[in-house]
């Protein structure tokens, strides 16, 4: 079971996923970011397969049938450029490792304390990748989302 302020963040959280998500254009999905790092949908990728891949720990069946976002060439992850099926994903797994997390009897394998942890760990996860992806976005001319659609969620706005 996970408390309330960490579903109340887990919420909080998606909400500014979507909105990021949402700003996002197919010009700049392929933007790097500095000293030839992850690209957009590189820093996407991470957002959203990181949570299936611990939760897979505790909730094999639920997180197992998520859609990846990605394709094995070889040695490399190619990352899912396509904002649709991006968006689609992104709303799915949210849900589901909410409701798998909810429903949770035990945190399973994960190497956390507990599923609160764990929870605190992807928005801490997201948070970074976020940042990096708008660091990628500014680095290559493209703008930002607005600070309030970043921001406000936090201040039930």
């Amino acid at each position: 079971m996970i408390s309330d302020s960490v579903k109340e963040a887990w919420q909080i959280n998606t909400k500014i996923n979507k909105a990021v998500f949402d700003h996002l254009s197919d010009e700049m999905i392929n933007a790097p970011t500095p000293g030839n790092g992850f690209t957009v949908a590189e820093h996407v990728l991470e957002i959203l397969h990181t949570p299936k891949h611990f939760g897979l720990k505790f909730d094999e069946a639920q997180l197992g049938a998520l859609p990846n976002l990605y394709e094995v060439k070889g040695k490399d992850y190619i990352a899912e450029t396509n904002l649709g099926r991006i968006r689609e994903v992104a709303a799915q797994t949210a849900d589901t490792v909410l409701k798998a997390a909810e429903a949770a009897s035990s945190k399973g394998e994960l190497p956390h304390t507990s599923i609160d942890t764990y929870l605190i760990h992807m928005m801490a996860h997201d948070a970074h990748h976020r940042g990096q992806l708008f660091l990628a976005l500014k680095t290559n001319g493209f703008p930002l989302p607005n600070d309030d659609l970043v921001w406000g969620p936090w201040k039930n706005e």
